[in-house]
């Protein structure tokens, strides 16, 4: 795929702010399990509580690790004869191997089931709906014919900014594609506009804000949490944080004035007169002012707006604005 030019950037950001737009997320996995204890299973693996979800729902949950960090966000889709999970990434494997790790008596069995599906994401879905779109109530699945193709409209809350997910047959992609673009109006973002409009909204992303640096409630998750259903994998070092106040950084926007390395490796530490200040999590050049940008988890104590904070990468050191 060839790189985007600054311009087409430039005009895919311009997009992200005057409404809703897609994005093709054929790379997300989707892992199918079959067995009675599904749902059971996974309230006891992610944040939010699964157990009573039905045919016909949809839920975001996050999984997360005995310390209580995040491996992925993920959508929950129960059926009448199997649980679809629709991972962030190309992260299905991973996640088939972790759910295998703690299953023991349960009736489960995982598939990889990525090569049969496509899935879109739209964002900023606005109060009036979608054109050529039925959207069902939040937390709702809906089964369509879109561009005569068999589509299901999943419309839920998510963290990650998504508000509607459309999953369907690979071989169907190209005429959704088509349709969300071309009937729909909507414009579509890459993964560098994609980037900076998360940056402006603050928007956490698996890989980044979501990961095994961070907990939920630092990177700027806590919706996804349910602090009243009990125990899961990671809940005592969660709950434990939450109860005493104890979460120490949140995402901030950060600037980089006066130059800045094309790649940083993830969690590259950020420092103030030699004392920790949290660590990058999102870093990305802005045609639009010239600029490197990003979003950090910076410890409260240096989380005010202006504050100069400094970051090294390749034995050089750089200078980092927090911003609004």
């Amino acid at each position: 795929m060839h790189a985007e030019s600054d311009s087409d950037v430039i005009q895919q950001a311009e997009a992200s702010t005057a409404g809703a737009f897609f994005r093709d997320e054929r790379t997300r996995g989707v892992v199918r399990i079959v067995g009675g204890d599904a749902l059971d299973l996974l309230n006891r693996l992610t944040t939010a509580k699964l157990d009573d979800l039905v045919p016909g729902q949809v839920r975001e949950t996050l999984v997360t690790t005995e310390k209580g960090r995040v491996m992925d966000a993920v959508l929950v889709l129960p059926g009448e004869s199997a649980v679809l999970l629709l991972t962030s990434g190309e992260t299905a494997e991973t996640l088939i191997a972790w759910l295998d790790k703690y299953t023991i008596m349960e009736d489960c069995r995982y598939t990889d089931a990525g090569a049969e599906h496509t899935q879109f994401s739209v964002y900023k879905v606005p109060e009036g709906g979608i054109d050529g779109i039925p959207l069902p109530e939040a937390g709702a699945a809906g089964e369509h014919r879109i561009a005569d193709a068999p589509v299901r409209v999943l419309r839920h809350d998510s963290v990650t900014g998504a508000g509607v997910r459309l999953l369907c047959d690979a071989a169907d992609a190209e005429s959704i594609a088509a349709f969300l673009a071309e009937d729909c109006r909507l414009p579509h973002l890459g993964d560098h506009a994609f980037a900076l409009w998360r940056v402006d909204a603050l928007v956490p992303a698996v890989g980044h804000e979501l990961s095994e640096h961070a907990n939920p409630l630092e990177s700027g998750s806590t919706a996804s949490v349910d602090f009243e259903k009990g125990c899961y994998i990671g809940q005592e070092v969660i709950a434990r944080l939450d109860s005493y106040d104890k979460v120490q950084r949140k995402p901030c926007r950060i600037t980089w004035p006066d130059g800045a390395p094309e790649n940083l490796l993830p969690a590259t530490t950020l420092t103030a007169e030699r004392r920790n200040a949290g660590f990058v999590t999102t870093h990305v050049y802005d045609p639009r002012s010239g600029m490197y940008r990003g979003i950090g988890l910076i410890r409260n104590a240096f989380a005010d707006a202006g504050t100069g904070l400094t970051c090294e990468a390749e034995g050089t050191e750089y200078r980092v604005l927090v911003g609004e």
